[in-house]
């Protein structure tokens, strides 16, 4: 391959002239691939491997940890997908190799032979193959004597960056990055509750800025600053610039201290769970680095408890979107500190301007995806709704990028991975909303809801509105009963198994349903009723394929709850533990199709009542009163079947003990273990109620401690340690084991 090695010294040789990256593709088998791959790499020291089969002397790491490179850099990147494309990672990844790198990714021809399905996410990649910013090296073209078959042409070189890059105050490298320096010291320099939010593309210094104005202001002044972030790894370039402009040591501590100041580390949930007494650490100045990705609810704590912050994050990131987090979180800035700040970098440091990679890679991830310009169409166009197939979208840019805009926008959250689930996963399914362009010079009311039309129609129509679904359950009962017991969980049916999982009824696995994932509405289009319509066509979509019932799983927060309650949507579980990802506690809530789906949702919106109004006072007593006070009026609204059904249950037995089989239902699933005692609380308080009537009653070890933590809802730990067990798990287990001798089994 001594052609390809001179090509490859040619490639090099310019992209370090330049200062940009390029994006070479090596299409062939593995075993080629990696050799070619090394004469790339042997032209870089920096080099890294992602995936598998990584040359013993290269550093690798496989593709599930590559986030761990985040914080760092490479010359020479290698990503092997010849086992798999994962776009989150290859995104992530792709911001580590510095200008004048070269990203190598290796794929299979399979990719591109139209004889072998490929998956349309992948079908689109290789498309965007073509574009002349990216070098696509084939195995077909070397002859067996090493020789190409053809010259391999010289990329275009992106233009040199211009003067204004250079400014040397603070250790700057751009006019702009001292200018956000200078704006996040006046965040401790300036008045109180004026918080900051640094937004910037990766490569512009963002984190630079932040270790340099951190240093600045210890050198100056007696200051604890702590910096908080999804991972240290996020927070490691911001760390090493502060050590790096203070002369002191950096080997990845997570506290560095100058004199009297000190720059910590803390990670979210530690930040906010720390008391106000004495294990609150002095913090005079708060960084969040990667704001986009820290759940919502701890951002508006965040806020709230300190003076002095500034909120910075990746505009287009491999984890949530700068652009969506600050059009999501302005309203919590203009309610709690209307004089906060923004600040934007636009100019790459660690690659030129019109970087190919970047270019790539912003396109092919959908990372500069906008919602429609439909301002000037809002009041003379006809909104129109229809079930828009994915495959459609394949090849239809436009659309696919409106899509995405939208979801991005609403949802702050949304990565480059949603992509491939959207145009890959057979159960997704779409509704959208579309402003099209009126036949008639008469122009209906906005949300008028036409449900047909014609292709030529929408031929000029923008999206405004979309409603992701997933097909889930309809599994056979023997299926359905592994589900129920735990011991089966099918990828992707979250709503079916949750409902026989965690509330104990069977038929949420065996009947069919759509979950809605997502339902956005275009931000210049809000309350028009958009939402609600959507959820119309949902239902009427649901009620053309025959399904027994609609669901969501979201991250409860007052304004949804209210929106899906009046959509007709029933609460009928709430998580115990708040979700990662949104930092509310998440709530799955149910809609009624079918006659057959009726027989289950009535004990699941009773067992969901009953079990909420005895959760309020131990695992619910911290909710916030937005969501628990509509939460306990349904409650209360809704517990009187299960009450009843406690009162009627005279020739119902559970052993010694008469319950109803509601009760017995949920009790049958926690001995089974399907069920922990934080989903079953209401019926073993009926359970125990009842048991401590019977003559057969005797207090011991056991149920004291039954008394005491169902009764008294003393803590795990309390409980743990008043009566010796080992741990949480094994004091529960006592638990099941006396409900299941009461039972007599």
């Amino acid at each position: 391959m001594s052609e390809l090695y001179q090509f490859a010294s040619r490639l090099a040789a310019q992209a370090k002239e330049a200062n940009c990256r390029y994006l070479v593709v090596l299409d062939g088998d593995l075993n080629w691939a990696t050799k070619a791959s090394q004469i790339f790499l042997s032209h870089y020291h920096r080099t890294f491997w992602a995936g598998d089969n990584a040359p013993d002397h290269i550093a690798s790491l496989p593709l599930k940890k590559a986030k761990k490179l985040l914080g760092q850099e490479t010359d020479c990147l290698v990503y092997n997908a010849h086992l798999g494309f994962d776009a989150d990672a290859f995104g992530a990844l792709s911001g580590t190799v510095t200008g004048g790198g070269l990203l190598l990714l290796m794929v299979p021809h399979a990719w591109f032979d139209q004889a072998q399905a490929q998956l349309p996410f992948i079908q689109r990649l290789a498309h965007l193959f073509a574009q002349p910013d990216v070098l696509h090296l084939r195995q077909c073209l070397f002859f067996a004597d090493d020789q190409l078959n053809c010259s391999l042409p010289l990329l275009p070189m992106p233009g040199i960056a211009d003067a204004d890059y250079f400014d040397e105050t603070f250790g700057c490298l751009t006019l702009e990055q001292k200018n956000a320096v200078e704006a996040i010291r006046r965040v401790v320099t300036g008045h109180r509750k004026r918080p900051l939010v640094l937004t910037a593309d990766r490569g512009r210094g963002k984190s630079s800025a932040l270790g340099i104005a951190a240093a600045s202001l210890m050198r100056e002044r007696n200051i604890k600053i702590a910096v908080t972030s999804p991972a240290f790894a996020n927070a490691n370039t911001l760390f090493a610039q502060a050590a790096r402009s203070l002369n002191i040591p950096f080997h990845q501590q997570k506290n560095l201290k100058y004199q009297n100041s000190e720059l910590m580390f803390i990670a979210p949930d530690a930040l906010l769970s720390m008391d106000e007494g004495v294990d609150k650490p002095e913090i005079d100045f708060l960084v969040v680095d990667e704001a986009a990705a820290i759940p919502a609810p701890l951002l508006k704590q965040m806020l709230t408890r300190y003076n002095r912050i500034t909120f910075a994050t990746t505009i287009h990131g491999y984890e949530g979107t700068g652009r969506g987090f600050a059009i999501k979180f302005r309203q919590q800035l203009e309610r709690h500190a209307p004089q906060w700040r923004q600040y934007s970098l636009s100019l790459p440091i660690r690659w030129s301007r019109h970087d190919p990679l970047e270019k790539w890679v912003f396109k092919a991830l959908l990372l500069e995806a906008d919602p429609a310009d439909v301002t000037a169409a809002i009041g003379s166009c006809q909104v129109r709704y229809r079930v828009l197939s994915t495959e459609s979208l394949i090849g239809d840019e436009r659309r696919l990028n409106q899509l995405f805009g939208l979801l991005v926008n609403a949802h702050y959250q949304t990565t480059p991975s949603d992509i491939s689930q959207l145009l890959d996963d057979p159960a997704m399914h779409l509704v959208v909303a579309e402003i099209v362009e009126p036949i008639s010079s008469t122009y209906p009311d906005l949300c008028s809801g036409q449900h047909s039309q014609t292709e030529d129609d929408l031929a000029a129509s923008n999206i405004v509105g979309c409603c992701l679904l997933s097909l889930e359950g309809g599994f056979d009962e023997q299926f359905a009963e592994q589900i129920m017991l735990g011991k089966r969980r099918p990828k992707g049916h979250l709503l079916a198994q949750s409902i026989a999982a965690h509330i104990g009824l069977v038929q949420g696995a065996s009947q069919r349903c759509a979950r809605i994932l997502r339902i956005a509405v275009h931000p210049d289009c809000l309350q028009r009723g958009i939402g609600t319509a959507l959820l119309a066509h949902v239902r009427q979509w649901a009620d053309d394929q025959s399904l027994d019932y609609l669901g969501t799983s979201f991250g409860v927060v007052g304004d949804l709850l209210s929106f899906w309650q009046q959509a007709g949507y029933s609460p009928v579980r709430l998580g115990i533990l708040k979700d990662a990802a949104s930092g509310a506690h998440s709530l799955l809530a149910v809609l009624p199709l079918s006659v057959d789906s009726l027989s289950w949702f009535d004990t699941a919106v009773a067992l969901f009542a009953a079990n909420f109004l005895v959760q309020r006072v131990e695992q619910f007593r911290m909710l916030e009163a937005d969501i628990f006070v509509p939460l306990y009026q349904y409650s209360l609204s809704h517990s009187a079947s299960y009450r009843r059904a406690v009162a009627s249950c005279d020739n119902d037995p559970f052993g010694d003990v008469v319950l109803s089989p509601m009760v017995r239902l949920q009790l049958m699933s926690y001995i089974r273990g399907g069920l922990g005692y934080d989903l079953a609380v209401a019926s073993l308080e009926v359970w125990l109620a009842e048991f401590l009537r019977q003559p057969s009653f005797e207090l011991n070890s056991v149920t004291e401690m039954a008394v005491a933590k169902v009764l008294q809802k003393q803590s795990w730990e309390l409980i743990v340690q008043r009566f010796g067990y080992a741990s949480r798990r094994s004091a529960e287990q006592a638990l099941r084991d006396l409900v299941a001798q009461s039972y007599q089994c």
